[in-house]
């Protein structure tokens, strides 16, 4: 299969995007979007300054076959971060894979310059069973760095009753917590180097915003006497995921903040999370964790998830001008 026609993505195409995401998925998973809303959303994320790194292409038919996306994912450590994403139909021209490839590199240059950025790092998912473009990353300079499991939790008939030490509570998220629950968010995943660290204009669509977010499933745990101007410890935002046959939640952001870790906060929330399940008929319980975080992996296993054999490999690179040689 060949592309006919390139062009910029627009929400209007978010429909003939998910159908592409879900064939792909079936075939070569890295847990993108399946579904036009969620399609919509991730756009709506990458901000108007980064609509247009984007690019969809259509087969003589005028199917989409193909996309791919540069985004800006903040800087850490004078680092600028930056995400690549490229989705094919199964068969799609090994020559239009390496194209868009080489797009994807010198839109993150461009970003990179646009940025003021000496150093910046690239990102990219690749799915377990993509040998060819694991091939293809690895004579462009990227390097395997970790494997993300997807792991699935059947909700028990009696879920664990939640306990958190003294000082420290559950409570819903509400409106009122919506800064200090980001800030929390971006000072948790601060140590991560793939995490999304949304500003305020993209929060929403991250967290309460989003589509599919399930508030009775969510909950953010505080800190009573917290000395600090934010009380938030840890969060959970939990989202429907439309993409089963049994009704599953997806644990889309869980994270705790340093001083509280290996506490009982995530332990807690997820226990509060299987409670409110139960009640709304929910059967399944899903997440994603990287394999190098290995307490919370060994956390999660303990609590009882297992692997859905949906995970995939990240691998980055490094891009700075002594780099730009590379292909």
């Amino acid at each position: 299969m060949r592309i006919a026609d390139w062009s910029r993505a627009t929400p209007a195409e978010a429909a003939a995007l998910a159908a592409l995401f879900q064939r792909a998925e079936a075939v070569a998973p890295v847990g993108i979007e399946q579904r036009a809303e969620d399609v919509r959303n991730r756009l709506a994320t990458l901000g108007p300054d980064s609509a247009g790194r984007t690019r969809v292409g259509r087969d003589d038919t005028g199917t989409v076959a193909a996309y791919g996306e540069v985004a800006d994912m903040g800087t850490a450590d004078d680092v600028l971060r930056i995400r690549l994403t490229n989705v094919f139909h199964p068969d799609i021209a090994g020559d239009v894979r390496a194209e868009l490839h080489h797009w994807l590199i010198d839109q993150a240059k461009q970003l990179r310059d646009n940025r003021g950025s000496a150093r910046a790092v690239l990102g990219i998912r690749c799915a377990e069973n993509d040998r060819a473009g694991r091939e293809l990353l690895i004579r462009g300079g990227f390097a395997l760095v970790r494997h993300e499991r997807d792991l699935v939790l059947a909700v028990p008939e009696e879920p664990p009753a939640p306990a958190l030490p003294s000082g420290l509570v559950l409570t819903p998220v509400e409106e009122r917590y919506d800064e200090l629950a980001r800030l929390a968010h971006n000072e948790a995943y601060a140590d991560s180097p793939a995490a999304v660290r949304p500003d305020q204009l993209t929060w929403p669509q991250h967290a309460t915003g989003h589509p599919r977010f399930l508030p009775d499933l969510s909950c953010l745990v505080l800190a009573e006497a917290d000395r600090s101007d934010n009380p938030v410890a840890g969060f959970l935002f939990a989202l429907a995921d439309g993409n089963t046959d049994t009704p599953t939640a997806i644990l889309h952001c869980l994270g705790t903040r340093a001083a509280w870790r290996r506490s009982g906060v995530a332990t807690a929330m997820i226990s509060r999370a299987l409670h409110r399940a139960r009640s709304a008929g929910v059967g399944h319980l899903r997440l994603k964790v990287t394999d190098s975080n290995h307490h919370a992996l060994a956390l999660y296993r303990k609590l009882g998830f297992v692997e859905s054999g949906q995970g995939f490999a990240v691998l980055m690179r490094q891009l700075t001008p002594e780099a730009d040689e590379q292909p």
